[in-house]
């Protein structure tokens, strides 16, 4: 990799830089003990496990433009309490998705290494986010987890309508850098929805494993450098 050309790094932001899975969890634990009583017989893992396997493969369907985003913040909530037995009307949905990302954009851990990775990189590189999340929830994760000064930019997929891995996304974040596609890196942990896309469009891509069960079936020739360690970005770079 020709590190002299890059000028702009982009970083997905969950799973990558800020830890979904422990911050959600958190969060979820939040939702049951808030709305108790209208969980009352449900076990606190059976809803966070419930919700989970719901989220996951809504959140496919976002990507595979089945739905919207306004779909999956309703429907995640409304299938879980369906499938768990527990009555709702669409007013209980919706407070409980607005209750859920409120507590969970307030949550604060990272990825092993993102801090020293950003300190190191910041005063080199332009940095930007570029992500599916939800515009106002990723910048108040940023905020909270006190990563918000490293980034200039954030391109979220509510920008353009268009989520990754659709070109249209990378395309208007090149756009909005300002550089050559040679001139920037994608840092992220989906091979299939983060790196081969940024790769097909012309960025520099670096897959940051994060304990994918992917085994490495990347061919020498892809050009894709692979990190099992966010830190490992400072031998890089």
């Amino acid at each position: 990799m020709s590190h002299s050309k890059i000028k702009m790094i982009y970083f997905d932001l969950d799973h990558t830089l800020w830890d979904f899975e422990s911050n959600s969890k958190s969060a979820l634990k939040l939702v049951y003990d808030n709305y108790k009583e209208i969980f009352n017989s449900v076990m606190q893992e059976d809803f966070i496990a419930t919700y989970q396997k719901i989220n996951v493969q809504l959140w496919d369907s976002y990507r595979k433009k089945e739905i919207n985003q306004e779909e999956l913040k309703i429907l995640r909530f409304e299938l879980t309490l369906k499938a768990l037995n527990i009555k709702y009307d669409e007013s209980l949905v919706k407070r409980i998705n607005d209750f859920y990302l409120d507590v969970l954009s307030k949550q604060e851990k990272l990825i092993d290494g993102a801090k020293e990775v950003l300190d190191y990189l910041v005063g080199k590189y332009e940095l930007g986010i570029l992500t599916n999340g939800f515009r106002k929830t990723q910048l108040a994760k940023l905020k909270s987890s006190g990563i918000e000064k490293y980034f200039a930019i954030l391109v979220s997929s509510e920008d353009t309508g268009s989520p990754k891995p659709d070109e249209k996304i990378f395309s208007f974040a090149q756009k909005v850098a300002g550089y050559l596609k040679e001139e920037i890196a994608y840092v992220g942990d989906d091979l299939e929805n983060d790196i081969l896309p940024a790769k097909k469009f012309g960025m520099q891509a670096i897959w940051f494993k994060n304990n994918s069960s992917f085994n490495d079936y990347l061919s020498v020739e892809d050009d894709i450098i692979v990190i099992n360690n966010l830190s490992e970005l400072i031998e890089i770079f």
